[in-house]
């Protein structure tokens, strides 16, 4: 499977964290060290672009599922963005879109 990583930037109170690779567990880990870490910083809004994500197996998905309460508890709001067709059916059947929008694009967060 292909390595993971990911970039993020943060603009007006938001961070896109735009992720390439397979998204396992280990990738799951560093997604949500991140996320935490922007937590503590103050930022609150998340967008996660999924678009050179290929894959996320069921440890990845548990680990958003994770992430995704973490952020609710504390305020916050996230969002998934540009997600494969298949990524896509896999957060339907899990249920993933009741608890954070998917989007088309990342603009759609900024403007609602």
């Amino acid at each position: 499977m292909a390595s993971f990583s990911f970039t993020t930037h943060v603009a007006a109170g938001r961070a896109v964290i735009r992720t390439r690779g397979y998204l396992s567990r280990t990738a799951g880990e560093q997604l949500e060290q991140e996320i935490v870490r922007m937590l503590g910083a103050g930022v609150s809004r998340f967008t996660v672009n999924l678009h050179d994500t290929d894959l996320i197996n069921s440890v990845g998905i548990s680990i958003l599922i994770g992430v995704i309460e973490r952020v609710r508890r504390q305020g916050g709001e996230l969002a998934f963005s540009e997600l494969t067709a298949v990524n896509e059916e896999i957060f339907r059947i899990m249920g993933l879109q009741r608890h954070a929008p998917l989007l088309r694009s990342d603009s759609e967060a900024e403007n609602p």
